[in-house]
């Protein structure tokens, strides 16, 4: 067997060398995408008026960078009067509604009638110690009854002012008390 020569030709079946533009119709074009945005121009932080512009164009706001242009006077100026305000009077006023006042008689038959008052009065009477609320309520309530059966005079009848003062006073053995005897 001979040797034979490598050559560069790819032989009678190769691939056909096509021309540029054949090989343009052959070609897939690339899916076309969204070109990226190229920016801001350099600079335009700084262009103060077309800032302002804008702003006013997008939302009719002033520029919070930029004062007041009215003018302020060096010199003191004399105040001008001023004109009084015209106040207006409400048509309706408002006011609370008052509570109808009860005689003595008609607000201790409410205290006695009254069922919270009963139950906390039972709670009580079995040495319940009674917190909060409910020993606000029966204060209220209790100190209240008292003073009104003083004012319509239903009290205990076994008051101290009866009993003479002088004889209160000779009962009283002090000698037990100061001197701590028991004769």
């Amino acid at each position: 067997m001979t040797r034979q020569k490598k050559t560069r030709s790819a032989g009678p079946n190769g691939l056909r060398h096509l021309s540029a533009e054949d090989a343009r119709k052959t070609r897939e074009p690339k899916e076309e995408t969204k070109k990226k945005g190229s920016g801001l121009k350099s600079g335009n932080r700084n262009n103060v008026a077309a800032i302002k512009a804008e702003v006013v164009k997008q939302s009719g706001k002033k520029d919070k960078r930029i004062g007041s242009k009215t003018p302020i006077s060096l010199t003191p100026v004399a105040e001008k009067p001023q004109q009084p305000q015209v106040l207006l009077q409400p048509k309706a006023s408002l006011a609370k509604a008052k509570a109808a006042e009860l005689t003595p008689e008609q607000e201790l038959a409410l205290i006695e009638n009254d069922s919270y008052l009963q139950q906390l009065l039972e709670r009580v009477e079995n040495n319940e110690i009674l917190t909060g609320k409910d020993a606000k309520y029966f204060n209220a309530k209790t100190a209240r009854l008292e003073q009104l059966m003083d004012a319509l005079g239903l009290g205990d009848d076994t008051d101290d002012s009866n009993i003479d003062p002088l004889a209160a006073f000779e009962s009283k053995d002090w000698r037990k008390d100061l001197l701590g005897d028991e004769d």
